[in-house]
């Protein structure tokens, strides 16, 4: 285990079930809190309401995913108007995690797909805030998925690949992750998300290059994490 980086650290816990309550969302930042969390992700509504003064004061960030997200498919200006909007709530939001558009992706649409990863992620180093964009490797062909990532390695203001948005038709692979970092490795970082639950997936993913997480069992990964390892 690579312990450059405190385990908690490796975590953007992530509670974005739209069945959530209110109630389960105050419990869940302040379990994201309590365990010190790289960042929080519950749903965007709650941000400029609740979190953003919850996390004054703390090391967890606010991670929000603007341009149409779980699905990605709205126009880049849109996604501008997101960025814009969540930059506005200030520095405690650190991480924009960005979907792609898969529809663009099917239709070849290369200069679509360049255009829209310089212009959004250039505005958000702008701010100085971290930039990942979400591929949806459950939707994609290895080829796609390759192609997809040589795009991004050329685009200097992108900061990680993230491999889904937990929406998608299955977990993210081990195969997935593998193809990623054949591609990024030692260029971008990568962000595991969907499907990720347990200490054993994590430490495998992080065999393949995997560095951060995002996942709504991130608590019950780090008690796995301690009874094996110690605190």
């Amino acid at each position: 285990m690579n312990r450059d980086i405190p385990f908690n650290r490796r975590f953007d816990n992530t509670l974005l079930n739209p069945e959530s309550k209110w109630e389960d969302i105050e419990s869940f930042v302040d379990d994201t809190l309590e365990y010190n969390f790289r960042n929080v992700v519950v749903p965007w509504y709650a941000i400029p309401a609740y979190v953003i003064e919850k996390v004054e004061g703390t090391e967890v960030g606010i991670n929000v995913g603007p341009g149409g997200f779980p699905l990605g498919m709205v126009p880049t200006e849109l996604k501008m108007r997101e960025i814009e909007y969540y930059m506005s709530l200030g520095e405690a939001v650190t991480d924009f995690d960005i979907v792609i558009n898969v529809s663009a992706v099917k239709s070849r649409n290369w200069d679509l797909m360049k255009r829209e990863f310089v212009t959004l992620s250039e505005r958000v180093k702008k701010g100085n805030r971290v930039c990942k964009f979400i591929i949806e490797t459950s939707r994609l062909t290895e080829e796609e998925i390759v192609k997809v990532c040589e795009l991004i390695v050329d685009v200097p203001t992108i900061d990680f690949v993230k491999t889904g948005t937990g929406f998608g038709p299955r977990a993210t692979s081990y195969r997935d992750v593998e193809l990623i970092n054949s591609i990024v490795s030692g260029k971008k970082q990568i962000k595991v998300s969907g499907g990720v639950r347990t200490l054993e997936q994590v430490e495998r993913f992080m065999e393949l290059g995997a560095t951060v997480f995002g996942s709504s069992s991130s608590v019950s990964i780090y008690k796995e994490y301690e009874k094996k390892y110690g605190g």
